[in-house]
């Protein structure tokens, strides 16, 4: 262990000592070469990782701000055709084991047709409870307010999209009718318009209004407790939704079996209402890693050449080592390590640009998207400690174990032949 030890310490003493500059006291170009390439792997990399998180992150953000983490509804086969309600009552008890930073709102789903004297368009109504957070629509509100639903002058107040008023020609303050069916016939309500959202996602943009609950009961003659579904927000990791949503299944369940409810509830996560999305988001994992792969082979194959360059550079002294005994193991460890210089420089050039671009990106959003294409306005980057730690641990270590073969050319290199090698 110590024999082990002196050899590795000695071996970077000599890749330590040696200068990769020319006599001229500067890099040679081949070396600038392989630095730049090294720098502008790693800052690709840095990137698309950065990318990559920052838009998963903003999409998931906004799927989630519309659709539910977990939805019950209810299942009671109505012969009418009528919705099955939601007893928020009833299910209660079921609810309890969820962890305590999540929230339960009950919610009325109607649909509407939106009508001005000009032009008319179909529409989702969302009528939400007073426990509902409306935290997301507020991020999203670029003109208005979000009504204090509390108060009875606000019962017929609602929110649309930029998209639905650009449609109507309507702005903040106008009156729509809104022509609300069920039971084979439409109730019209007059609604004024009081705050306007734009989340760049149109699915969903062109289809949702937002209002309150006691005026979608009212319609309807629901009472109090019922709603079409129930929404649960404020759980964690996607495995945390997963295990809830098959725990509050399974509680259902057993109360229906029990004889405690009557009604069959269902329950679906978020994963299953905007699978489509999800999926689309899975495929950014493939295209970094086909990323990560090429600028990685990039860094390998331009570390190699390095190598190469090094050793031809230093011929002469590679055979006086031997001649004075050196083993060409030790000999090889030392260009190893001297080739790790050369990767230390690109990668300290890589990740101080590379996190310098995304720390403007995220502070500025300075680099546009179509957000009809992307469903965001600018391109997301989130910078992430750890995975800059891994990557930058796993260049290192991919290319040390890369260049322990090419090294070997050493070992073909005989010191009578070489000594005076010009």
């Amino acid at each position: 262990m110590c024999i082990f030890v002196t050899a590795m310490s000695l071996a970077l003493f000599i890749a330590s000592r040696l200068s990769l500059r020319s006599t001229t006291g500067k890099l040679p170009s081949g070396l600038v070469i392989a630095v730049t390439g090294i720098a502008l792997s790693v800052i690709v990399m840095l990137i698309s990782i950065s990318v990559m998180m920052g838009f998963k992150q903003e999409i998931r953000h906004k799927i989630m701000g519309f659709d539910a983490q977990l939805t019950v509804s209810a299942h009671s086969g109505n012969a009418d055709g009528r919705p099955s309600l939601v007893n928020i009552e009833e299910i209660r008890p079921s609810l309890e084991f969820l962890p305590s930073g999540a929230s339960a709102s009950l919610i009325i789903h109607q649909p509407a047709i939106l009508k001005t004297p000009t032009s008319f368009t179909g529409a989702m109504v969302k009528g939400m409870d007073h426990d509902y957070d409306w935290k997301f629509i507020k991020e999203n509100l670029v003109q208005g307010v979000v009504p204090d639903y509390s108060a009875d002058s606000t019962l017929y107040h609602i929110v649309i999209s930029t998209s639905l008023a650009r449609d109507l020609s309507v702005k903040i303050g106008d009156k729509i009718d809104a022509f609300f069916l069920g039971d084979n016939a439409y109730r019209n309500r007059r609604l004024k318009i009081a705050g306007l959202y734009d989340t760049h996602f149109s699915e969903y943009d062109e289809s949702y209004v937002f209002g309150t609950m006691p005026m979608l009961a009212a319609l309807a003659n629901l009472k109090e407790n019922y709603g079409t579904q129930l929404e649960i927000y404020g759980l964690g990791s996607d495995s945390e939704i997963a295990t809830c949503a098959r725990h509050l299944s399974s509680n259902l369940m057993d109360d229906l079996y029990t004889g405690r409810t009557t009604t069959l509830y269902s329950v679906t996560d978020v994963h299953s209402t905007a699978a489509l999305y999800f999926n689309w988001l899975s495929l950014l994992d493939t295209n970094v890693v086909v990323i990560l792969s090429l600028m990685s082979l990039l860094t390998c194959l331009t570390l190699v050449s390095s190598l190469y360059i090094l050793i031809l550079r230093r011929v002469n002294m590679i055979g006086i080592i031997k001649a004075l005994g050196a083993k060409d193991s030790l000999i090889r460890r030392s260009f190893v390590y001297l080739t790790m210089r050369i990767l230390t420089m690109g990668l300290l050039i890589g990740n101080f640009v590379g996190i310098g671009i995304i720390l403007l990106q995220e502070s500025t959003g300075i680099i546009p998207l179509n957000p009809e294409a992307y469903y965001l306005d600018h391109v997301p980057m989130t910078l992430s400690l750890p995975a800059l730690l891994i990557l930058n641990a796993g260049i290192i270590t991919v290319s040390f174990l890369v260049l322990i073969i090419p090294s070997a050319i050493i070992t073909t290199i005989p010191p009578s032949r070489v000594i005076k090698y010009d």
